[in-house]
């Protein structure tokens, strides 16, 4: 319920591809009373299959990519250029559409690229008690401050503040 909370204060939520293919997320409040935000879902091939959960008409959904731009009802392509500077591309269409603030829920190399480029403002790392053999590592937030721990339930919720702001 807290993420779907925080979803909810936002104007716009960031996933790229895999975590599409992977989770099928539908991005939205559902377990809140509230706005779902608009949904942007970076696609550089338009490899999500159409009959994923982001292209529903429950909320507007923006897709980046290199292959096409235009409008079909809710749905949004912008063409942007994964080559060039893409966190500056992705801030460009986010302007362009009067969206001034994004969660980013991507996996971790989206998540890294988000940090590593210094524009974000905070992190709310949740952590269970479960631990995975294998897997990705988790995004490195190492050199910024701690500012909040909380328990909820068996989980840490742990928010960083951006050091270098």
């Amino acid at each position: 319920q807290r993420v779907h909370q925080m979803r909810a204060h936002e104007q716009a939520i960031l996933v790229g591809t895999q975590t599409v293919l992977d989770d099928n997320p539908s991005l939205t409040t559902r377990s809140w009373n509230g706005s779902s935000p608009v949904r942007v879902v970076l696609d550089k091939n338009l490899r999500i299959p159409k009959n994923a959960t982001v292209f529903n008409k429950e909320t507007s959904t923006i897709i980046l990519n290199e292959k096409e731009t235009g409008q079909q009802e809710q749905l949004i392509f912008e063409k942007i250029d994964f080559s060039e500077n893409l966190i500056q591309q992705i801030g460009s269409v986010l302007h362009a559409h009067n969206l001034q603030s994004v969660i980013v829920e991507g996996g971790s190399q989206t998540l890294q690229t988000f940090i590593d480029s210094g524009i974000w403002d905070e992190a709310w790392v949740f952590e269970g008690n479960v631990r995975f053999g294998k897997g990705l590592p988790s995004p490195s937030l190492n050199s910024h401050r701690i500012v909040h721990e909380e328990n909820i339930e068996d989980d840490l919720l742990t928010l960083f503040k951006n050091s270098s702001l």
